[in-house]
């Protein structure tokens, strides 16, 4: 039996930690965000919101945060956004169509990213987007 308990706590952890990114999601909906993840450095949020709307919003977003644009590109289903904050980091923002009202966002602060920076964009931009 002592075999088989090692398997089973890890089991049991990485269960309860996709409940956590479960959880994320439900509460991102309430929000006008359909659901976020933060991986290898990027975090990944898709807003309940034109593309337009999101790529307008986001620049008003920097613009207010202080943020400086060094680049911005968009066509009709993708876009990219290159800036420098504060501590003169990168900030690499991309956006991906999904639908008519969803757009995927990607936000890396960093080389290596940062993951309290990228959730605190993530929420000025979801601020712009819903309660302005």
């Amino acid at each position: 039996m002592k075999v088989y308990k090692k398997p089973l706590i890890l089991f049991v952890i990485l269960s309860l930690a996709g409940c956590a990114v479960g959880a994320g999601f439900i509460a991102g909906t309430a929000m006008g965000i359909v659901g976020y993840k933060y991986y290898e450095g990027k975090l990944i949020v898709i807003y309940q919101a034109p593309f337009m709307d999101t790529w307008d919003a986001t620049f008003r977003t920097l613009k207010r945060i202080k943020i400086k644009i060094k680049s911005s590109k968009h066509g009709l289903t993708s876009g990219n956004i290159k800036a420098v904050g504060l501590d003169n980091e990168p900030i690499n923002i991309s956006f991906k169509y999904i639908s008519s009202q969803e757009t995927q966002v990607g936000i890396r602060v960093g080389l290596l990213g940062d993951k309290k920076a990228s959730l605190t964009i993530k929420e000025e931009i979801r601020k712009e987007l819903f309660e302005r």
